[in-house]
């Protein structure tokens, strides 16, 4: 009989422990079709999450609904979390090279050229212009992280930061705007600061189970050995 009760009671503490971990292997990536700026962790997402922006902005038919998804861009955490924004840039032309006409992380930056130099020589600018013919591509440079302080910069002719940012960009069309125009997204390379204390203490407390949680596990398992083998053996008379 005693046999039997730890069988079980170890049966019950094993699927316990294995059920958590087994629900974050089965989980998997977020379809491609539905990410959105909080599931952007690596190129594969970042690239899903600026194709579907794109899609969704290309189905704007009249200036209106333009306006109004511009502004979900900007409020929306569908479309912008954290350190995850979309912007659009105008390509280069005859008179002038990349100019910002949309950002959702920052209107001040809105109007702006890109062709600012970062604290490792990179024109960045010239790395978007490399995409003209390309249609779409990743790029790394150095620029402001609105999640991080201190690593802002401002100096002419400058990048506005300098935290690593690995971006995605494409070609887009918007109703009522002829130029040729790229829509993009980045993650930031270097977590900052701040956060790494933060994603610690949520790992602990999701998908592991803590020692203080396992310990009372444990006496609530001791007890109901207690009890059943007290039960299944009576006071003899």
């Amino acid at each position: 009989m005693r046999g039997s009760v730890f069988g079980i009671i170890f049966a019950v503490i094993s699927a316990i422990m294995i059920a958590p971990a087994f629900a974050g292997d089965t989980a998997g990536a977020p379809d491609k079709n539905t990410v959105t700026a909080g599931d952007v962790v690596d190129k594969d997402t970042l690239k899903s999450f600026v194709t579907r922006a794109k899609n969704y902005i290309e189905a704007a038919s009249t200036p209106s609904e333009l306006f109004t998804v511009l502004r979900e861009l900007r409020t929306d955490e569908t479309w912008r979390k954290g350190s995850i924004y979309l912007f659009i840039i105008q390509r280069p032309t005859e008179t002038g090279g990349e100019i910002v006409i949309f950002n959702a992380s920052n209107r001040d930056a809105e109007g702006g050229s890109m062709h600012v130099l970062d604290v490792d020589g990179v024109d960045v600018g010239h790395e978007f212009e490399k995409m003209v013919y390309e249609g779409d591509g990743f790029i790394e440079y150095r620029w402001d992280n609105p999640a991080v302080s201190g690593d802002e910069l401002n100096e002419p002719g400058k990048v506005p930061g300098t935290s690593r940012k690995l971006s995605y960009a494409v070609d887009i069309s918007l109703i009522g705007h002829p130029e040729d125009l790229m829509l993009g997204a980045g993650f930031y390379l270097d977590p900052p600061p701040a956060s790494k204390k933060g994603c610690a203490i949520a790992a602990t407390g999701s998908g592991n189970l803590s020692q203080s949680s396992i310990f009372n596990l444990f006496l609530m398992v001791s007890a109901l050995f207690l009890a059943i083998s007290w039960k299944s053996h009576p006071e003899k008379k």
